[in-house]
């Protein structure tokens, strides 16, 4: 398409506003504002995207608390799984300004590919594959190391990575030059909900070799031996040398068997998640069967060994009734059990599932200290008022990172690591008869109404916080300092971006984050449609190409967030995965 250059005469969606009294300007004036503009936007989307992951982390919080069927036991387990969350919203956030700039490069050109969306896609995927990693790398503490938990995602997301360049490489250079086909473009979209699932699948465990073997041992108890699984040559010969043993004879059938198994096993694992999810520790049993003065027990029925002590709830679950007229205290106790000696301690905290903190409960923090020999301690609980119709709430006591040798008990929910009890406040008045009332607690069930108003007070305070500059970080003598004059400047530039966020965005509170995730992916939307125009009329004052200007600044600045937030990771995370596989995950989106 022969266009008449921007910065020539030529228009953009948005830009130059001056018309053909800004081409008159001088060249080294345009290069300066353009250039200024670019970086000033950049900013922009680093503001607006911290908001957008906010919300993505309120979205993926939320966590479900269950009784397994037909057993005495609770487990608390996240709605969203992690690989899911980082490869659909993590990855998608982090890259919607790519994405949205190519888009926006197609629609304007009348579905023609410009120079510049796709550059900037390559641009960025570059960036992310050799700087940030570099970054990363160079980031790590001395004498520490970081190293891969999930490997299995790491392996996938790294070859669709490498394949998804392969791809567009055939698709564009050798099938059909420089056109894309309609078949071509759904089988590349469709490529995408394909790595969400193999990566799952390799999250939880379907692709393991372990998982078929379990999965064979399910569907063949009879073949005990490889002797017996020879008995039958062309099934259970290549069926043991999946399970890692010589394959005997009919390898002619593998790939057919193999292919089958393959099948089973994720029917098998799908059965077995269902019942117990992996990212789900089982809970103890109810107070009714809980005795105080009897020890922990292990799976074969012997007394836990502990010299310091196991520490555990006297139930997983627990319901308070709230008062209609005023606030109410319960006190909790937590458990020593299997041992006293020493003086341990844990910490703990109050977490929200449905429950609003300030709102329906006082949330509390701190820590229980243990002296020699004592056996229990005590949380108090505050539960505040609810009114008429408003449904049941829960929230969750979370004991944590424990000290002097303590445990937490393995069978309690929340497993080895911490333990959760989940507190559930009954509302004595949820029903009356009365329609009123059940128009309450319908829509209490479908936003929550003391959320809302914990969400309404976090957007005052977000507007206030926007307008007035804090004040620095305390001095020695305990007295918060007075901004400097570098933070005065920087919150005068700042202030257009966060004001206008502040306004038009949401807290994280509404909705469960769902509004603020739409408000904020609309700013980075209209956002990158004036740095698309800016981009060209940097790279048409400055007479560089637009592939140029979209690799080395578009992409540039549209992955420093990445930068900072994946070095953040890399030096204070236990693995790498937050850095290093959220990368390759990227880059395969």
């Amino acid at each position: 398409m022969a266009d008449i250059p921007i910065c020539e005469g030529g228009k953009g969606q948005v830009l130059p506003l001056l018309g053909d009294w800004e081409r008159e300007w001088d060249g080294k004036l345009k290069v300066l504002l353009y250039g200024a503009g670019l970086v000033y936007c950049f900013l922009g989307v680093s503001i607006v995207a911290d908001l957008f992951m906010a919300a993505i982390e309120q979205i993926t919080s939320r966590k479900r608390v269950r009784r397994v069927a037909g057993t005495p036991y609770h487990l608390t387990s996240n709605v969203w799984n992690d690989t899911i969350a980082n490869l659909t919203l993590m990855a998608l956030g982090s890259s919607a300004p790519e994405i949205l700039l190519s888009l926006n490069d197609i629609f304007k050109r009348n579905w023609y590919s410009g120079k510049l969306g796709p550059s900037t896609i390559v641009g960025s995927a570059a960036f992310n594959l050799f700087v940030i990693i570099a970054v990363c790398v160079n980031s790590v503490p001395d004498g520490e190391v970081r190293r891969i938990k999930a490997t299995g995602v790491f392996f996938v997301t790294a070859f669709f990575s490498i394949f998804a360049y392969v791809w567009v490489l055939y698709i564009v250079s050798v099938n059909s030059s420089n056109v894309i086909e309609v078949w071509e473009g759904v089988c590349t979209f469709m490529f995408f909900p394909c790595l969400v699932f193999t990566s799952y699948a390799a999250d939880v465990g379907w692709l393991s070799k372990a998982s078929l073997c379990a999965c064979l041992k399910q569907l063949m108890p009879a073949a005990k031996d490889e002797e017996r699984g020879g008995e039958e040559p062309s099934v259970r010969g290549v069926l043991w040398w999946a399970c890692g043993c010589l394959c005997t004879s009919a390898c002619w059938a593998l790939e057919l068997l193999c292919a089958a198994c393959s099948c089973l096993s994720w029917c098998w694992r799908r059965r077995q998640h269902a019942q117990a999810p992996d990212d789900a520790e089982c809970g103890m049993a109810t107070s009714d069967s809980f005795d105080p003065d009897a020890p922990l027990l292990d799976e074969h029925g012997n007394p836990i060994a502990s010299d310091a002590g196991i520490l555990t709830f006297g139930s997983d679950v627990l319901e308070v009734p709230s008062d209609p007229g005023s606030e109410k205290e319960y006190t909790v106790q937590v458990f020593r059990k299997n041992g006293t000696s020493g003086r341990v301690s844990t910490a703990y905290r109050m977490e929200m599932l449905t429950a609003t903190p300030g709102y329906d409960y006082v949330e509390r923090s701190g820590e229980l200290h243990f002296r020699d020999g004592v056996t229990t301690a005590e949380i108090t609980l505050t539960i505040l008022p609810k009114g008429t119709g408003e449904r049941n709430d829960a929230f969750q006591v979370v004991l944590e990172d424990a000290g002097g040798g303590v445990e937490y008990n393995p069978d309690s929910d929340g497993g080895s690591e911490r333990c959760l009890l989940t507190v559930t406040i009954v509302n004595p008045n949820a029903e009356d008869g009365r329609l009123r009332t059940r128009m309450i607690g319908v829509l209490d069930s479908l936003v929550n109404l003391k959320e809302m108003q914990l969400g309404v007070d976090a957007w005052r305070e977000q507007i206030t916080d926007a307008i007035y500059l804090k004040a620095g970080d305390d001095g020695d003598d305990g007295d918060a300092q007075e901004p400097s004059c570098g933070d005065r400047i920087l919150h005068c530039i700042w202030f257009p971006w966060q004001f206008l966020f502040a306004v038009f965005t949401p807290p994280p509170a509404f909705i469960g984050g769902w509004i603020c995730f739409w408000c904020s992916l609309f700013h980075i939307g209209w956002i990158t449609v004036i740095i698309s125009d800016l981009a060209e009329l940097f790279g048409c004052a400055a007479t560089i190409e637009d592939e140029i200007t979209a690799i080395i600044f578009v992409a540039l600045g549209t992955s420093v967030p990445d930068l900072f937030a994946s070095r953040t990771a890399a030096k204070h995370d236990e693995w790498a995965d937050a850095s290093i596989v959220n990368v390759t995950g990227s880059n395969s989106v």
